[in-house]
């Protein structure tokens, strides 16, 4: 695993982990959705609610370069676990970093419009630069409420 995505997981634990339960990959964990047994989705982080600890806000793929195809099998993946667990809605963010997938990802909102209306069980899903994501920049995160 390249050092920039074991960083980006830890980043967001730092920061979120006041205001989140904070899941993510690296260093002999796994996040498995929508349970252990059915593990089909491993995303790299999960924030849920502190409050209610089944409560997924949001579900994190960092992509070091992801592919158009890999981007809509992901927003699959998380729908479908979302609506298996019968959870509430939950946010998708992808952080992308690498300098390709930066120059793509105009291509990536692009293919997350089209899939979007067929994945009634997330409530939101953004593609954003890692640098945008440590500043806060076009995405509000919030730990309560709608997303």
């Amino acid at each position: 695993m390249l050092t920039q995505h074991r960083g980006i997981p830890e980043w967001i634990k730092n920061k979120y982990s006041g205001r989140f339960k904070v899941l993510a990959e690296g260093k002999g964990s796994t996040n498995y959705l929508p349970d252990k047994a059915r593990h089909w989705y491993q995303p790299d982080v999960i924030l849920k609610s502190l409050n209610a600890p089944n409560d997924i806000r949001y579900i994190i793929e960092v992509e070091c370069d992801p592919t158009r195809k890999a981007v809509v099998g992901a927003c699959l993946l998380a729908d479908c676990s979302i609506e298996e667990m019968r959870a509430a809605k939950a946010g998708l963010i992808f952080i992308i970093y690498s300098k390709n997938g930066k120059r793509q990802i105009n291509n990536f909102k692009d293919k997350v419009k089209i899939i979007r209306r067929r994945l009634p069980n997330l409530s939101s899903i953004e593609v954003v630069t890692d640098e945008d994501f440590k500043q806060n920049k076009g995405l509000v995160i919030r730990a309560t409420g709608k997303k």
